[in-house]
């Protein structure tokens, strides 16, 4: 019975959404939207679940904050892959030079770029470069923990396992070219591994901008509040020792962990997310314990697109990862003996496959509704109001919970602008986000992703050329299938 679990609560799912469709067109009244009455169900639910639970994470990490340091400080490597990168990765070295807990090291794999960006690290920290069998090792005379790592491209995968094999730190860190740090980011990284034993994976909390594009406030507006109530959920599958997702643009890993693992996986999609799984996996096969947490001390600012085509090309493409990472590990689906991630994370990831189809179903059931029928049951618009009420009570309260995790003072214009997010991202944002995942899912089935540039690419003397369409995000599993 034990395989049967997944393709049985998958199948319901399924099953559930073909009859509410079916009912959409043979049905009047509420049974008429049946889709968007069993998606605003479930979508409440877990949004209550995660605000009550949010409450009690924080509650408890401002009592655990009381608690003194003992343990030493572990050694810690800082690992950027980076392929024509020239425009962002000067800002990324400058906060990383003005870390209050200097990394012992710092590694850029240069994928191949042809955007001048060695020359530019060359020129800027003095680098002597050696050969390395097919490859070159540049040591920087101004800045001694700087190493540059020259190597023809082969994708990011397979770049961060050739520069986590060569780092020296019991802790590596990923860092994407366009994520910038705070100050205090790489402290409480040591902090958090000399705090737990058991810590294999952590990430950092990142707030998203948005540059170059007429398109940046509207994008920059929507992603700043998805992603402080996407951290402050990381929080609580933390509590409950399932969190499952880590953003490689500023993740820790115990190197231990990463040889016991074998590394990032060079066929997936989603490679920092697929190899959290695996972690879990192999831990609970081998009897041990593992814990995966997000760290609010470690913050910084990432890179968002910025326009419309580059944001449903990055959720396709995290989407299409989700669903192959999740049909990967399918036996864990139910199993408890993969613990809470087995048992329960994993059976909401079930259903989250094919959350944003019932979402953009509903959305377009309900516009069919109106302009056909030309009307609309009393009780499915009561049920849209009393929706919208709701998310906006909890919403606007995940906020104040959010600066309460990372105390910080609380901000009444962000939180007046929560409001605002909560009140058009139905409309408009989340049509967006729920398309992407149709994508995802079409590129799932295709078995490839076209790839698109989030940022333009110079060339080697500054210019960006017309036309270009390569970016830095590709895997070697990309690189082959296109």
């Amino acid at each position: 019975m034990q395989s049967l679990r997944w393709p049985l609560l998958f199948s319901t799912v399924l099953g559930l959404l073909i009859f509410t469709l079916y009912a959409s067109f043979a049905f009047k009244g509420v049974a008429a939207w049946s889709i968007g009455v069993v998606y605003i169900s479930y979508d409440s639910l877990l949004l209550a679940f995660m605000v009550i639970s949010s409450q009690i994470a924080v509650t408890r990490q401002e009592r655990r904050k009381k608690e003194t340091l003992t343990a030493p400080r572990p050694t810690l490597s800082v690992l950027i892959c980076a392929r024509n990168e020239r425009l962002v990765l000067p800002e990324c070295l400058r906060a990383l030079r003005a870390q209050s807990e200097p990394a012992d090291e710092v590694i850029v794999i240069d994928d191949g770029s042809t955007d001048g960006m060695v020359t530019w690290l060359t020129e800027e920290y003095g680098l002597t470069f050696e050969p390395m069998g097919n490859d070159s090792l540049g040591m920087s005379r101004t800045w001694p923990a700087l190493l540059v790592r020259r190597k023809s491209n082969s994708g990011k995968a397979d770049s961060l396992n050739q520069g986590w094999r060569m780092a020296r730190g019991e802790i590596v860190v990923t860092l994407d070219a366009d994520t910038t740090v705070e100050p205090e980011a790489l402290a409480a990284i040591r902090d958090g591994f000399a705090k737990d034993p058991d810590l294999g994976i952590a990430g950092g909390v990142l707030t998203p901008v948005c540059q170059r594009t007429s398109w940046a406030g509207f994008f920059q507006f929507f992603q700043t509040f998805e992603y402080a109530r996407g951290f402050l959920w990381r929080l609580t599958w933390m509590q409950y020792d399932m969190l499952l997702l880590i953003s490689g643009a500023f993740a820790a890993y115990r190197r231990t962990m990463l040889e016991s693992s074998g590394g990032f996986d060079t066929a997936s999609w989603v490679e920092d997310y697929e190899l959290t799984h695996r972690v879990y996996r192999d831990a609970f096969d081998r009897g041990q314990k593992v814990t995966v947490k997000t760290l609010s001390g470690a913050r910084g600012t990432t890179d968002a697109p910025a326009a419309v085509q580059t944001f449903l090309n990055q959720r396709r493409r995290w989407f299409a990862g989700f669903i192959a990472t999740h049909f990967k590990y399918q036996e864990m689906v139910g199993n408890g003996q993969y613990g809470s991630v087995g048992r329960y994370m994993l059976c909401l990831k079930t259903l989250d496959l094919l959350l944003p189809i019932y979402a953009l179903a509903a959305a377009v059931v309900l516009v069919i509704l109106l302009l056909i029928r030309n009307s609309l049951d009393v009780f499915i618009v009561k049920l849209i109001i009393a929706k919208l009420i709701f998310d906006l009570s909890l919403h606007a309260y995940s906020i104040v919970l959010y600066q309460r995790w990372l105390g910080i003072p609380l901000s009444r214009k962000l939180w007046l602008q929560s409001l605002g997010a909560t009140l058009t991202e139905p409309f408009v944002f989340q049509i967006m986000r729920q398309l992407g995942a149709v994508f995802g899912w079409v590129a799932f089935l295709r078995q490839r992703i076209d790839w698109m540039p989030q940022r333009p690419v110079i060339n080697a003397v500054g210019h960006a050329p017309s036309g270009s369409r390569k970016l830095y995000s590709e895997s070697s599993a990309a690189i082959a299938m296109n």
